[in-house]
């Protein structure tokens, strides 16, 4: 920012026989417009209406002169200080660089089309043509492997469990005999090398298939891309292709038209929101497994396994306006190894991602960003305390956790967001992190997470997320604690959670 200094301004005039001058300190650079500095000059120094033509011209040259030579004072001065030694011109090179880079659109940097980018568009355009069909059947097949290699690799798991737990039996038996404490452990570690090494094989089986499937689809996906778009001279290659893989599928047995997959019990509705401008939701109760909406189920046809009918809505609003999320209940630490979340993990390992990065690495990338998303939600809440909603990742801190490990651990309230185009009804997962409080009866609208709902709605509005699945008594089981006061007080919550401000929506035409 360039400093301003005072300068005395003097004009000269007639006042009818005599000679009159007026003086004043005028602030250069000048931040007020001439009009309005010349009628303040006037109305203060009660000058004649005749002269204000002159003042203005007056004032006008001046004002630029003096600005001039202010700037060439300034601009002297820095190179002075760049002859000196006193700030370095590479310095000064690199910000220049980046000011016009970054803010003059002639300078600036061809965006560049990633591989990422190229590959949407063509799926995008492959899955709302005649190769949909090709398509999913190709992901069935590459999903029915995948499916082949966790059954073996459950059984061998299973097996070598159930040979581990024997010769423990067998061992704690004969303890004191012919096994003593030390052997026992001995057979109790060398039980837990064989599952590490067992568990590692087909780890590295499981991830090498997903990435040799991966770089096969893609491939596969943008070699019928260029197809389609070469000269017409031969069968359309969608057609050959269909032609070369598919086959007439037999009409349905009966019970396979009413359906072997449990039965959900559903029951939608329509509220209306809002004081003025109202907004219509429609919400659909559901009754079922919260990982039912993650898997793909069996659908057979003439005991032929075929892609469900749910895959192709998935598939073909996966590059669109009309996205599918969930809330994911977890604790606090960043894993898959127990509980609802291994069995998620489990899901997500059923069929290969072959639009994003698999869920481990996924982990991998937010646990890089915890630290530096605690540090930045601690810095906003100590600086202003009441924008502690406004955030769409971090919602809340806890309050009762070390302050070391504030930093470093995710908190009652956190979101972690990942993405998937593998799984049956879902493209995004919110995890949220929540703790034994939201069992609590007393829960209110400030509760972390239920700030967090609030901020989860924000990001699904922002980000074109249509449709979001909601644990309604926030929890994917049910308990004793579960009562009717409990709902109740969740209920009327509700218009607290969707209570959003209208945003300005900005449309292109």
């Amino acid at each position: 920012m360039h400093r301003t200094i005072e300068k005395q301004f003097k004009f000269a005039y007639s006042n009818g026989a005599s000679e009159s001058t007026m003086c004043a300190n005028i602030t250069i650079p000048s931040s007020q417009k001439l009009e309005s500095l010349v009628a303040r000059l006037m109305k203060l120094n009660g000058l004649p209406c005749y002269v204000e033509d002159s003042l203005k011209n007056s004032l006008d040259s001046f004002i630029c002169e003096e600005t001039k030579n202010l700037y060439d004072l300034d601009g002297e001065a820095a190179l002075n200080r760049v002859k000196s030694g006193e700030v370095s011109a590479d310095d000064l090179v690199k910000k220049w660089t980046k000011a016009f880079t970054q803010e003059v659109k002639e300078f600036a940097k061809p965006e560049e089309v990633t591989n990422e980018q190229v590959f949407s568009e063509v799926y995008h355009t492959l899955i709302h043509s005649p190769a949909l069909e090709t398509l999913l059947n190709l992901e069935h097949s590459y999903a029915m492997d995948i499916e082949n290699i966790t059954q073996n690799r459950d059984e061998d798991i299973a097996h070598l469990e159930n040979k581990q737990q024997k010769e423990m039996e067998d061992a704690l038996q004969k303890a004191g005999t012919v096994y003593t404490d030390e052997q026992i452990n001995q057979i109790a570690q060398h039980h837990f090398e064989q599952t590490q090494v067992v568990n590692s094989k087909w780890a590295s089986e499981l991830s090498n298939r997903h990435e040799t499937q991966k770089r096969e689809y893609r491939n596969w996906v943008m070699k019928v891309h260029e197809d389609t778009q070469a000269t017409v001279g031969s069968p359309h290659p969608v057609r050959r292709v269909r032609a070369m893989t598919a086959s007439a599928l037999p009409e349905a047995e009966e019970d396979e038209r009413i359906g072997r997959s449990r039965i959900r019990l559903e029951e939608s509705f329509t509220i209306h929101l809002g004081a003025q401008m109202k907004t219509t939701h429609n919400l659909r109760l559901v009754c079922t497994d919260i990982l039912d909406l993650c898997r793909h189920k069996p659908h057979t046809v003439g005991g032929v396994i075929i892609p469900e009918p749910q895959r192709l809505q998935t598939a073909m609003s996966l590059y669109s306006n009309n996205l599918c999320g969930l809330v994911f209940l977890v604790d606090n630490r960043l894993n898959s190894y127990t509980g609802i979340k291994r069995e998620f993990a489990r899901v997500c390992d059923q069929a290969t991602d072959f639009h994003f990065l698999d869920l481990e690495q996924q982990f991998a990338l937010i646990e890089s960003q915890i630290s530096l998303a605690n540090d930045w939600s601690m810095l906003r809440k100590s600086s202003d305390p009441e924008a502690v909603e406004s955030t769409s990742v971090k919602s809340f801190g806890s309050s009762n956790s070390d302050g070391q490990d504030k930093t470093s651990k995710l908190q009652t309230g956190d979101v972690y967001i990942t993405k998937h185009s593998n799984l049956s009804e879902v493209h995004v997962m919110f995890h949220l992190v929540v703790d034994d409080s939201v069992r609590s009866p007393e829960i209110t609208s400030r509760h972390p997470t239920i700030l967090s709902l609030r901020n989860i709605l924000k990001v699904c509005f922002r980000y074109d997320i249509l449709t979001l699945t909601i644990p309604l008594l926030l929890s994917h089981e049910m308990t004793e604690g579960m009562s009717e006061e409990m709902f109740a007080n969740i209920s009327n919550m509700l218009p607290s959670i969707f209570r959003l401000s209208n945003p300005l929506v900005v449309k292109s035409v």
